[in-house]
């Protein structure tokens, strides 16, 4: 199984509220290819967490400004 289908399970696993371990024992594939797409899935994560977070501290801070 390639590793971007990997992921895609992964993220489908996550979202009904299992965990990486679950996802270890469950998937499929060489332990190796397995331990990348979750490092993958992480680095993907906080990838968007930095994206994102500029956008939040702006809207925290307009609304801030709102309150005054």
């Amino acid at each position: 199984m390639e590793k971007h289908q990997l992921i895609g399970q992964l993220k489908q696993l996550l979202r009904s509220g299992h965990s990486f371990d679950d996802f270890r024992q469950m998937a499929i594939a060489p332990r190796s290819v397995v331990e990348q797409a979750i490092l993958e899935y992480k680095a993907q994560q906080e990838q968007k967490e930095k994206t994102l977070r500029p956008l939040r501290q702006q809207a925290e801070f307009a609304m801030y400004l709102g309150t005054r």
